[in-house]
């Protein structure tokens, strides 16, 4: 009897396309990408082979997406945007929606499009890898005389929020938001000087199911830092995803923040790529306000420029 060979359908697949793109950011595992195809399919959406998904994650909606080339993203990438916000609930996102740019020469032709979509730069980073984890037992909590560094808990939300914006200058972090992440399971970890109760820093950190352990955060407070806090902390980070099951560990940081890239090199963190992080409100008001600020802002730069 003759055999009929199936097809395989990883011409159409969507995650596939995902992988394919020249113009793309996919940060998404296969099995997370699967669970949002089952249960919340409207938050991918297609155009021909250009892929966006919108990825509920830490508060925000990280946008993971593929397209051919430049013109195709200049083409459909706003009509795309548009088909998936609807499906985008307000309270999942407080945080607003991110974009991720990780091949800086396309700058130039993608960043008008964000901006007329109501995107604001967030920053500028490098990407840097810990390439191997190291053996320096499990975490211990007290990690200097005076400091412990412990699970955070609900009615930390406040502290966070106001040590993410002294310590950022891109913060969005609301408190609400902050209890969203103190909910999640990932490890949100509070530095807190024992003598007064304070919190003096904090820490974000994700577990990945590829072996990858990722520092979303790390803050100290002005009034606590060049005491070595912030290296005790991210040595605690690095034991704790070794006590995870993580092999390696990444994060990203401003490229402007040079004590900071200093700090990583010297616990063996690599130069790993660079990109530029975009934002764009969910909620419509705060919309109509952002386009109106870059407005504003046009209209000055013409004027000082004689236009």
């Amino acid at each position: 009897m003759k055999q009929h060979r199936r097809l395989e359908s990883t011409a159409t697949d969507t995650f596939r396309k995902l992988q394919r793109g020249t113009l793309r950011y996919a940060a998404i595992s296969e099995d997370e990408f699967r669970r949002i195809e089952r249960d919340r399919e409207r938050l991918i959406v297609t155009e021909g082979d250009a892929v966006l998904i919108g990825v509920p994650r830490s508060a925000a909606l990280d946008l993971q997406y593929a397209f051919v080339g430049r013109d195709v993203f200049v083409r459909h990438f706003p009509e795309m945007l548009q088909r998936l916000l609807p499906s985008v609930k307000q309270d999942e996102a407080p945080l607003g929606a991110r974009f991720r740019l990780t091949t800086r020469s396309d700058r130039p032709y993608i960043e008008p499009v964000l901006r007329a979509g109501a995107f604001e730069l967030m920053r500028e980073w490098l990407r840097m890898t810990l390439l191997e984890l190291p053996d320096a037992g499990p975490p211990r909590d007290a990690v200097e005389p005076g400091f412990i560094v412990r699970g955070a808990r609900l009615e930390d939300a406040e502290a966070i929020a106001e040590l993410d914006a002294i310590a950022f200058a891109s913060s969005f972090l609301t408190a609400r938001a902050a209890r969203d992440l103190i909910d999640e399971p990932h490890a949100v970890r509070l530095l807190e000087d024992t003598s007064t109760g304070e919190a003096a820093g904090f820490l974000r950190l994700r577990a990945q199911a590829d072996g990858l352990g990722y520092v979303s955060d790390v803050a100290v407070h002005p009034d606590y830092q060049r005491r070595g806090l912030g290296e005790a902390m991210m040595r605690w980070a690095l034991a704790w995803f070794r006590e995870q099951g993580m092999r390696r560990a990444a994060l990203t940081v401003s490229t402007g923040n040079g004590a900071a890239i200093a700090l990583y090199r010297k616990l063996g963190f690599v130069d790993d790529g660079m990109g530029i992080d975009y934002r764009r409100p969910i909620d419509e008001e705060e919309v109509r306000q952002t386009l109106e600020r870059q407005q504003t802002t046009h209209i000055r730069v013409r004027r000082r420029m004689g236009g």
